[in-house]
């Protein structure tokens, strides 16, 4: 299940493991080959995926921050002695905690670099305090937050049966339990990088073409949109691509049933025309929403992202526009060029610092393809992380009340 990037990956990854009384000692011991088999499959460095670990009961403890350990080994010998703390699952003072102690610059956090950040939580879902609001106050730091339900049983595993009404064996559940961490290491992990191909969503470019802007600049914005397509898989079962572009009136040339592939789509942005004029931002936005996203080859389940390459404050308001867009939802990067206005900051979704890109002249905007790679790749995972399970079961409370926050998997021993 190959989601984004083709590459070596790039992402900080904290593992937050329920290690209380009702996980018991031999499951710990199966939670740390869980664990190894993750770990085997990431390409860890200081330049690469970055891993910490923390574990807790009532309370939380350190077992090894982000900035650690440098190379796989070192991870996997440290994975070794975590601890089996017993007492009671206080979970969400434990994602407070790595939220504070974990996900920090001086942690080993390169958040600031656009590096993913990314938590992965395996509990039996039996918390005695509030989860939501802690895994929210990890959204809001832009963490993607995975959840691994454990359910246990003291001599049995409630595995998938291989007849009706029989439990799997222990030594079975755990060959299930190496297929889920490949599972969980593929999802989580493989598209971290963002120079590869982003798999699926539908992504429609707003491009400015008002007369402040000129010719040759307007070919500079379509050499910098083809070498993002460069980085998209173009199909009709991966990436969608639109085109719009807007002076005082938008105008769509491409549909997100338009190209076939990547190729074609690059080829179709050389052509675009430049017509100059007015700035209407507001009405393009808007226009995009009904005649694009909810308009030929739209689909229902996939990230939908607007990227937005302007180099004027609109004539038009946009925060309206830019509402509808944002429930419908549509994620929204806003690019400035020569921008000095709050329109950008209007226009792109939460958190602004991770949406809004500005630069002072159009020969910028190559150097910024890499950095806007990353932030779409980001940008569908998180998409992926809202109301969506990768298995379908019935979970405990406690994780359903992240349902809005996190990923829950399935994992049973």
């Amino acid at each position: 299940m190959k989601l984004c990037c083709q590459n070596a990956t790039l992402g900080d990854i904290v593992f937050l493991v329920d290690s209380s009384g009702s996980i018991g000692e031999e499951n710990i011991r199966i939670i740390r080959t869980f664990l190894r088999n993750v770990i085997q499959n990431l390409d860890i460095g200081p330049d690469k995926v970055q891993v910490g670990l923390a574990v807790y009961g009532d309370r939380p403890k350190k077992e090894f921050l982000l900035k650690d350990h440098m190379d796989r080994t070192a991870v996997l010998d440290a994975v070794e002695q975590i601890a089996f703390l017993r007492g009671g699952t206080n979970t969400g003072k434990a994602m407070d905690f790595i939220r504070e102690e974990y996900f920090t610059a001086e942690a080993g956090s390169r958040a600031r670099q656009h590096v993913p950040q990314i938590a992965v939580l395996l509990t039996d879902g039996n918390s005695n305090d509030d989860v939501s609001k802690p895994a929210k106050r990890l959204r809001d730091l832009n963490v993607f937050v995975f959840v691994i339900g454990v359910w246990m049983r003291k001599h049995k595993c409630s595995c998938p049966p291989q007849k009706k009404g029989r439990y799997v064996r222990v030594k079975e559940c755990r060959k299930h339990t190496v297929a889920l961490s490949v599972k969980l290491a593929t999802f989580t992990f493989t598209c971290a990088r963002g120079e590869g191909r982003v798999n699926t969503a539908d992504v429609v470019f707003i491009i400015d073409e008002s007369g402040g802007i000129g010719n040759n600049n307007f070919q500079l914005i379509q050499s910098f949109v083809q070498s993002l397509i460069g980085s998209l898989n173009v199909n009709q079962t991966g990436v969608r691509v639109g085109i719009v572009t807007y002076n005082e009136a938008p105008k769509a040339h491409a549909y997100l049933d338009s190209f076939q592939d990547q190729t074609e789509a690059q080829q179709f942005i050389k052509l675009l025309p430049y017509r100059g004029g007015g700035s209407n931002t507001g009405a393009a936005l808007r226009f995009t929403l009904e005649s694009v996203f909810k308009g030929r080859g739209r689909r229902e389940d996939v990230q939908k992202v607007a990227i937005v390459v302007t180099d004027s404050k609109s004539q038009d308001s946009v925060k309206e526009a830019v509402a509808e867009l944002h429930w419908f939802p549509v994620r929204v990067f806003a690019i400035g060029v020569n921008e000095k206005t709050p329109d950008l900051y209007d226009m792109a979704s939460y958190p602004t610092n991770r949406h809004v890109f500005a630069v002072d002249n159009f020969m910028q905007l190559k150097p910024l393809r890499k950095v806007m790679q990353k932030s779409i790749c980001s940008a569908i995972i998180q998409g992926l992380c809202t109301n969506r399970y990768l298995e379908s079961s019935a979970v405990s409370p406690n994780i359903v009340s992240m349902e809005n926050e996190c990923v829950a998997l399935r994992y049973t021993t």
